[in-house]
Protein backbone atom coordinates (compact mmCIF):
# COMPACT_ATOMS: atom_id res chain seq x y z
CA UNK A 1 0.00 0.00 0.00
CA UNK A 2 1.32 2.93 -0.60
CA UNK A 3 1.83 6.09 2.65
CA UNK A 4 -0.43 8.83 1.82
CA UNK A 5 2.10 11.51 3.14
CA UNK A 6 2.93 14.10 0.87
CA UNK A 7 7.02 13.15 1.02
CA UNK A 8 6.27 9.23 0.39
CA UNK A 9 4.34 10.03 -2.44
CA UNK A 10 6.36 12.78 -4.02
CA UNK A 11 9.37 10.08 -3.33
CA UNK A 12 7.51 7.06 -4.90
CA UNK A 13 6.54 9.22 -8.17
CA UNK A 14 10.92 10.11 -8.22
CA UNK A 15 11.86 6.67 -8.84
CA UNK A 16 8.73 5.92 -11.12
CA UNK A 17 9.93 9.25 -12.90
CA UNK A 18 13.84 8.04 -13.37
CA UNK A 19 12.75 4.54 -14.89
CA UNK A 20 10.71 6.08 -17.22
CA UNK A 21 12.29 8.61 -18.39
CA UNK A 22 15.77 8.33 -17.95
CA UNK A 23 18.38 9.39 -14.73
CA UNK A 24 18.19 12.79 -14.32
CA UNK A 25 14.43 13.80 -14.80
CA UNK A 26 13.16 13.21 -11.14
CA UNK A 27 16.07 15.61 -10.22
CA UNK A 28 15.44 17.91 -12.34
CA UNK A 29 12.01 18.22 -11.90
CA UNK A 30 12.48 18.11 -8.09
CA UNK A 31 14.26 21.15 -8.53
CA UNK A 32 11.46 22.85 -10.88
CA UNK A 33 9.11 22.15 -8.11
CA UNK A 34 11.29 23.84 -6.13
CA UNK A 35 10.85 26.84 -8.05
CA UNK A 36 7.14 26.18 -8.30
CA UNK A 37 6.76 26.42 -4.66
CA UNK A 38 8.20 29.90 -4.88
CA UNK A 39 5.70 31.02 -7.59
CA UNK A 40 2.90 29.72 -5.88
CA UNK A 41 3.85 31.76 -2.96
CA UNK A 42 3.70 34.86 -5.18
CA UNK A 43 0.47 34.00 -6.76
CA UNK A 44 -1.50 32.12 -4.01
CA UNK A 45 0.06 33.23 -0.67
CA UNK A 46 -0.55 30.10 1.67
CA UNK A 47 -2.64 28.30 -0.15
CA UNK A 48 -1.31 25.19 -1.96
CA UNK A 49 -2.16 22.54 -4.50
CA UNK A 50 -3.55 19.50 -3.41
CA UNK A 51 -0.93 17.29 -4.90
CA UNK A 52 2.72 17.08 -4.93
CA UNK A 53 4.49 19.14 -7.97
CA UNK A 54 6.37 16.75 -8.76
CA UNK A 55 2.88 13.97 -8.85
CA UNK A 56 0.98 16.40 -11.28
CA UNK A 57 4.27 16.72 -13.41
CA UNK A 58 5.39 13.27 -13.66
CA UNK A 59 0.99 12.95 -15.10
CA UNK A 60 1.73 16.11 -17.71
CA UNK A 61 4.88 14.15 -18.91
CA UNK A 62 3.31 10.58 -18.84
CA UNK A 63 0.40 12.01 -20.93
CA UNK A 64 3.01 14.56 -23.58
CA UNK A 65 5.24 11.20 -24.38
CA UNK A 66 1.71 9.43 -24.54
CA UNK A 67 0.38 11.51 -27.44
CA UNK A 68 3.94 12.36 -28.40
CA UNK A 69 2.91 16.81 -28.37
CA UNK A 70 6.06 18.59 -28.84
CA UNK A 71 7.55 16.57 -31.38
CA UNK A 72 9.69 19.53 -32.23
CA UNK A 73 10.54 22.93 -30.24
CA UNK A 74 8.78 26.35 -31.49
CA UNK A 75 10.92 27.80 -34.25
CA UNK A 76 10.90 30.34 -36.94
CA UNK A 77 11.00 27.40 -39.66
CA UNK A 78 13.48 29.58 -41.22
CA UNK A 79 16.88 27.97 -41.39
CA UNK A 80 19.97 29.64 -40.19
CA UNK A 81 22.58 29.33 -42.61
CA UNK A 82 25.47 31.74 -41.99
CA UNK A 83 28.44 28.95 -42.48
CA UNK A 84 30.76 31.58 -40.94
CA UNK A 85 28.74 31.38 -37.74
CA UNK A 86 28.30 27.99 -37.27
CA UNK A 87 31.61 26.75 -38.16
CA UNK A 88 33.46 28.88 -35.16
CA UNK A 89 30.07 27.74 -33.09
CA UNK A 90 30.56 24.11 -34.11
CA UNK A 91 34.71 24.55 -33.03
CA UNK A 92 33.25 26.49 -29.40
CA UNK A 93 30.98 23.86 -28.88
CA UNK A 94 33.92 21.30 -27.90
CA UNK A 95 35.16 24.06 -25.97
CA UNK A 96 31.72 24.27 -24.35
CA UNK A 97 32.22 20.60 -23.33
CA UNK A 98 35.87 20.91 -22.71
CA UNK A 99 35.14 23.18 -19.81
CA UNK A 100 34.04 20.51 -17.48
CA UNK A 101 37.21 19.19 -17.52
CA UNK A 102 40.50 20.04 -15.06
CA UNK A 103 43.58 20.34 -16.81
CA UNK A 104 45.40 21.90 -19.85
CA UNK A 105 46.19 18.85 -21.35
CA UNK A 106 43.28 16.96 -21.46
CA UNK A 107 41.21 19.82 -22.59
CA UNK A 108 43.43 20.27 -25.40
CA UNK A 109 42.91 17.22 -26.34
CA UNK A 110 38.91 16.90 -26.05
CA UNK A 111 39.02 20.05 -28.40
CA UNK A 112 41.92 19.27 -30.77
CA UNK A 113 43.99 21.26 -32.96
CA UNK A 114 45.02 23.06 -29.76
CA UNK A 115 48.44 22.09 -27.59
CA UNK A 116 48.53 22.45 -23.65
CA UNK A 117 50.92 25.65 -24.09
CA UNK A 118 47.76 27.77 -25.92
CA UNK A 119 46.13 27.22 -23.01
CA UNK A 120 47.03 30.07 -20.79
CA UNK A 121 44.95 29.80 -17.66
CA UNK A 122 42.90 27.28 -15.96
CA UNK A 123 40.37 27.87 -13.07
CA UNK A 124 37.98 25.67 -11.45
CA UNK A 125 34.92 26.99 -9.72
CA UNK A 126 35.25 28.64 -6.25
CA UNK A 127 32.95 29.74 -3.31
CA UNK A 128 32.71 33.51 -4.19
CA UNK A 129 30.37 32.48 -6.95
CA UNK A 130 32.89 32.99 -9.55
CA UNK A 131 32.38 29.87 -12.40
CA UNK A 132 35.48 27.86 -13.36
CA UNK A 133 36.76 29.12 -16.49
CA UNK A 134 40.06 28.86 -18.78
CA UNK A 135 41.70 31.03 -20.97
CA UNK A 136 42.87 30.17 -24.39
CA UNK A 137 44.68 31.31 -27.83
CA UNK A 138 43.33 28.89 -30.68
CA UNK A 139 45.29 29.00 -33.97
CA UNK A 140 42.68 27.70 -35.64
CA UNK A 141 40.13 30.27 -35.37
CA UNK A 142 42.52 32.81 -34.84
CA UNK A 143 40.36 34.13 -31.19
CA UNK A 144 41.80 34.55 -27.75
CA UNK A 145 38.60 33.02 -26.45
CA UNK A 146 37.21 32.99 -22.93
CA UNK A 147 35.84 30.01 -21.50
CA UNK A 148 33.46 29.74 -18.91
CA UNK A 149 31.95 26.49 -16.99
CA UNK A 150 28.45 25.10 -16.49
CA UNK A 151 27.41 23.91 -13.59
CA UNK A 152 28.55 19.61 -12.84
CA UNK A 153 24.97 19.21 -11.62
CA UNK A 154 23.94 19.67 -15.09
CA UNK A 155 19.87 20.42 -16.09
CA UNK A 156 18.71 19.97 -12.23
CA UNK A 157 21.47 22.15 -11.03
CA UNK A 158 21.31 24.74 -13.78
CA UNK A 159 17.27 25.37 -12.91
CA UNK A 160 18.18 26.42 -9.42
CA UNK A 161 19.98 29.07 -10.70
CA UNK A 162 18.31 29.72 -13.68
CA UNK A 163 15.14 31.29 -11.40
CA UNK A 164 16.72 33.86 -9.46
CA UNK A 165 15.50 37.43 -8.43
CA UNK A 166 16.15 40.11 -10.81
CA UNK A 167 19.05 43.15 -10.92
CA UNK A 168 19.33 46.08 -12.71
CA UNK A 169 21.33 46.64 -15.72
CA UNK A 170 21.64 49.04 -18.42
CA UNK A 171 18.13 50.45 -17.96
CA UNK A 172 16.84 46.97 -17.80
CA UNK A 173 16.71 43.52 -15.21
CA UNK A 174 19.11 40.32 -15.31
CA UNK A 175 19.23 37.48 -13.98
CA UNK A 176 21.20 38.38 -10.07
CA UNK A 177 22.71 35.10 -9.21
CA UNK A 178 24.33 35.01 -12.96
CA UNK A 179 25.37 38.83 -13.30
CA UNK A 180 26.91 38.70 -9.34
CA UNK A 181 29.03 35.48 -11.39
CA UNK A 182 29.78 37.41 -14.33
CA UNK A 183 31.06 40.32 -12.09
CA UNK A 184 33.13 37.89 -10.36
CA UNK A 185 34.61 36.28 -13.25
CA UNK A 186 35.73 39.61 -14.73
CA UNK A 187 38.00 40.85 -11.93
CA UNK A 188 39.31 36.88 -11.98
CA UNK A 189 39.69 36.97 -15.79
CA UNK A 190 39.58 40.59 -17.09
CA UNK A 191 43.11 41.71 -16.90
CA UNK A 192 44.77 38.31 -18.62
CA UNK A 193 42.39 38.87 -21.72
CA UNK A 194 42.81 42.30 -21.91
CA UNK A 195 46.79 41.17 -21.27
CA UNK A 196 46.53 39.32 -24.21
CA UNK A 197 44.54 40.94 -26.92
CA UNK A 198 47.08 44.02 -26.51
CA UNK A 199 50.21 41.42 -26.84
CA UNK A 200 48.06 40.27 -30.30
CA UNK A 201 46.01 43.38 -30.93
CA UNK A 202 44.87 41.68 -34.69
CA UNK A 203 42.82 38.30 -32.59
CA UNK A 204 39.52 38.51 -32.03
CA UNK A 205 38.21 37.21 -28.76
CA UNK A 206 35.32 35.05 -28.26
CA UNK A 207 33.34 34.54 -25.03
CA UNK A 208 31.74 30.60 -24.68
CA UNK A 209 29.68 29.14 -22.04
CA UNK A 210 27.44 26.59 -21.08
CA UNK A 211 24.65 26.09 -19.44
CA UNK A 212 24.28 28.69 -16.65
CA UNK A 213 28.26 29.22 -18.19
CA UNK A 214 26.23 30.34 -21.09
CA UNK A 215 24.22 33.36 -19.40
CA UNK A 216 27.38 33.99 -17.46
CA UNK A 217 29.03 34.64 -20.90
CA UNK A 218 26.39 36.92 -22.10
CA UNK A 219 26.19 39.15 -19.20
CA UNK A 220 29.98 38.92 -19.08
CA UNK A 221 30.22 40.38 -22.83
CA UNK A 222 27.89 43.21 -22.04
CA UNK A 223 30.01 44.16 -18.58
CA UNK A 224 33.35 44.20 -20.74
CA UNK A 225 32.25 45.66 -23.78
CA UNK A 226 29.68 48.68 -22.38
CA UNK A 227 30.91 52.31 -23.65
CA UNK A 228 33.89 53.12 -20.76
CA UNK A 229 34.35 49.06 -20.86
CA UNK A 230 37.91 47.83 -21.67
CA UNK A 231 36.95 45.74 -24.96
CA UNK A 232 34.11 48.51 -26.01
CA UNK A 233 36.82 50.06 -28.77
CA UNK A 234 37.09 46.17 -29.90
CA UNK A 235 33.49 45.51 -30.00
CA UNK A 236 32.92 48.65 -31.86
CA UNK A 237 35.14 47.00 -34.86
CA UNK A 238 32.87 43.86 -34.64
CA UNK A 239 35.78 41.85 -32.80
CA UNK A 240 34.18 40.53 -29.69
CA UNK A 241 32.04 37.62 -30.00
CA UNK A 242 30.06 35.81 -27.72
CA UNK A 243 28.74 31.80 -28.46
CA UNK A 244 26.59 31.29 -25.80
CA UNK A 245 24.93 27.44 -25.15
CA UNK A 246 21.82 26.47 -23.40
CA UNK A 247 22.02 29.44 -21.78
CA UNK A 248 18.77 30.30 -19.01
CA UNK A 249 17.25 33.42 -19.97
CA UNK A 250 19.04 36.13 -18.52
CA UNK A 251 17.81 39.55 -19.33
CA UNK A 252 14.58 41.49 -19.95
CA UNK A 253 13.32 43.89 -21.93
CA UNK A 254 15.65 42.85 -24.58
CA UNK A 255 14.80 46.38 -25.97
CA UNK A 256 17.07 48.35 -23.57
CA UNK A 257 20.16 46.37 -24.33
CA UNK A 258 22.31 48.29 -27.29
CA UNK A 259 22.26 46.62 -30.72
CA UNK A 260 25.87 45.47 -30.54
CA UNK A 261 24.75 42.97 -27.56
CA UNK A 262 22.46 41.17 -29.93
CA UNK A 263 24.58 41.50 -33.16
CA UNK A 264 27.67 40.12 -31.18
CA UNK A 265 25.86 36.97 -29.30
CA UNK A 266 24.56 33.74 -31.04
CA UNK A 267 22.83 31.54 -28.11
CA UNK A 268 22.44 27.92 -28.85
CA UNK A 269 19.45 25.61 -27.70
CA UNK A 270 19.09 22.46 -28.70
CA UNK A 271 16.05 19.98 -28.70
CA UNK A 272 13.72 20.58 -25.67
CA UNK A 273 16.21 21.91 -23.16
CA UNK A 274 14.31 23.11 -20.16
CA UNK A 275 17.38 25.75 -18.90
CA UNK A 276 17.01 28.10 -21.45
CA UNK A 277 13.04 27.79 -21.25
CA UNK A 278 13.10 28.32 -17.32
CA UNK A 279 12.74 31.92 -15.58
CA UNK A 280 9.58 33.13 -13.46
CA UNK A 281 7.26 33.74 -16.69
CA UNK A 282 7.25 30.51 -17.83
CA UNK A 283 7.25 29.23 -14.60
CA UNK A 284 3.53 30.69 -13.99
CA UNK A 285 2.38 29.41 -17.17
CA UNK A 286 3.42 25.47 -16.11
CA UNK A 287 2.07 26.23 -12.34
CA UNK A 288 -1.74 27.79 -13.60
CA UNK A 289 -1.46 24.16 -15.71
CA UNK A 290 -0.29 21.86 -12.88
CA UNK A 291 -3.06 24.22 -10.76
CA UNK A 292 -5.88 22.57 -13.71
CA UNK A 293 -4.11 19.33 -13.20
CA UNK A 294 -4.30 18.86 -9.59
CA UNK A 295 -8.37 20.04 -9.72
CA UNK A 296 -8.85 16.91 -11.09
CA UNK A 297 -10.94 14.68 -9.13
CA UNK A 298 -8.22 11.92 -9.12
CA UNK A 299 -6.85 10.47 -5.72
CA UNK A 300 -2.98 10.35 -5.18
CA UNK A 301 -2.97 6.75 -5.90
CA UNK A 302 -5.11 7.12 -9.06
CA UNK A 303 -2.07 9.48 -10.54
CA UNK A 304 0.87 7.83 -9.42
CA UNK A 305 -0.56 4.31 -11.49
CA UNK A 306 -1.11 6.87 -14.62
CA UNK A 307 2.65 7.59 -14.08
CA UNK A 308 3.41 4.25 -13.93
CA UNK A 309 1.38 3.42 -17.02
CA UNK A 310 -1.00 1.03 -15.08
CA UNK A 311 -4.03 2.82 -15.96
CA UNK A 312 -5.66 5.10 -18.57
CA UNK A 313 -6.68 8.86 -18.52
CA UNK A 314 -9.87 10.59 -20.48
CA UNK A 315 -8.90 14.44 -19.29
CA UNK A 316 -6.75 16.29 -21.43
CA UNK A 317 -3.75 17.44 -19.24
CA UNK A 318 -2.43 21.07 -20.35
CA UNK A 319 1.32 21.52 -20.43
CA UNK A 320 1.03 25.28 -20.15
CA UNK A 321 -1.67 27.98 -19.72
CA UNK A 322 -1.14 31.80 -20.98
CA UNK A 323 -0.76 34.25 -17.71
CA UNK A 324 -3.61 36.42 -16.99
CA UNK A 325 -3.32 40.10 -18.55
CA UNK A 326 -3.54 41.67 -14.63
CA UNK A 327 -0.91 38.95 -13.75
CA UNK A 328 1.94 39.67 -16.34
CA UNK A 329 3.61 42.13 -14.59
CA UNK A 330 3.84 40.15 -11.29
CA UNK A 331 5.80 37.39 -12.61
CA UNK A 332 7.56 39.02 -16.04
CA UNK A 333 9.79 36.62 -17.86
CA UNK A 334 13.60 37.16 -18.64
CA UNK A 335 14.92 36.62 -22.42
CA UNK A 336 17.77 34.71 -23.58
CA UNK A 337 20.02 37.44 -25.31
CA UNK A 338 21.13 37.65 -29.21
CA UNK A 339 20.55 35.66 -32.02
CA UNK A 340 18.59 32.51 -31.10
CA UNK A 341 19.75 29.54 -33.09
CA UNK A 342 17.88 26.40 -32.33
CA UNK A 343 18.94 22.68 -33.24
CA UNK A 344 16.73 19.58 -33.49
CA UNK A 345 16.47 16.41 -34.60
CA UNK A 346 14.55 15.45 -37.25
CA UNK A 347 13.50 12.54 -39.65
CA UNK A 348 15.54 10.47 -41.06
CA UNK A 349 18.04 11.58 -37.88
CA UNK A 350 19.12 15.03 -39.41
CA UNK A 351 19.92 18.27 -37.36
CA UNK A 352 17.66 20.91 -38.24
CA UNK A 353 19.21 24.85 -37.74
CA UNK A 354 16.64 27.19 -37.27
CA UNK A 355 15.98 30.59 -36.09
CA UNK A 356 14.27 31.69 -32.96
CA UNK A 357 12.54 34.38 -31.51
CA UNK A 358 12.69 35.13 -28.05
CA UNK A 359 9.02 35.08 -27.24
CA UNK A 360 9.19 31.44 -28.41
CA UNK A 361 11.46 30.31 -25.80
CA UNK A 362 9.17 31.17 -23.03
CA UNK A 363 7.44 28.31 -22.46
CA UNK A 364 8.94 25.21 -20.93
CA UNK A 365 8.53 21.88 -23.05
CA UNK A 366 7.92 19.32 -20.92
CA UNK A 367 9.26 16.06 -22.86
CA UNK A 368 11.11 13.16 -21.89
CA UNK A 369 14.28 14.45 -23.29
CA UNK A 370 14.01 17.77 -21.58
CA UNK A 371 17.01 17.24 -19.64
CA UNK A 372 19.11 15.03 -21.71
CA UNK A 373 19.27 17.74 -24.36
CA UNK A 374 20.81 19.88 -22.01
CA UNK A 375 23.79 18.41 -21.73
CA UNK A 376 26.97 19.94 -23.53
CA UNK A 377 27.88 16.22 -24.83
CA UNK A 378 24.53 16.60 -27.04
CA UNK A 379 24.81 19.79 -28.06
CA UNK A 380 28.78 19.07 -29.55
CA UNK A 381 26.98 15.23 -30.77
CA UNK A 382 24.41 18.02 -32.72
CA UNK A 383 27.21 20.16 -34.46
CA UNK A 384 29.02 17.68 -35.30
CA UNK A 385 26.03 15.58 -36.76
CA UNK A 386 25.21 19.14 -38.59
CA UNK A 387 28.58 19.19 -39.79
CA UNK A 388 28.29 15.76 -41.35
CA UNK A 389 25.19 17.03 -43.46
CA UNK A 390 26.92 20.13 -44.98
CA UNK A 391 29.78 18.13 -46.00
Amino acid sequence: ACCSSEGALAGFAKSHLDERFGMGTADALQRLSEQLTRVELQLMGSKRLSNPFLINLGMILRQVEKERRNAHPVTSSLPFEDVKVLRKAARYARYAAAAYLNDKKTIAAHIGGLQAEDIKAVSPANVILCPGFFVAVDQQTDDIVLCVRGPTGGAPEALSEAVAPKEPLLGGRANASLLESARNLQESAGKLLMRLSQESPRKCVAIVGHSTGGGVASLLTVLLCSEGCPFAKLMATGKVKCYSYAPPPTFEPLWALPAWVHGSTHSFVYGMDCVPRACTGSLTKLYLALKKVDELQLSAERRLAYIRGDCGLDAVLPDYMDVPQGMTGAVSSLFIVGTIIALFPGEAGRVHCEAAAPHMMDRLLLHPDMVHDHSADAMEKAFEELGAQSG
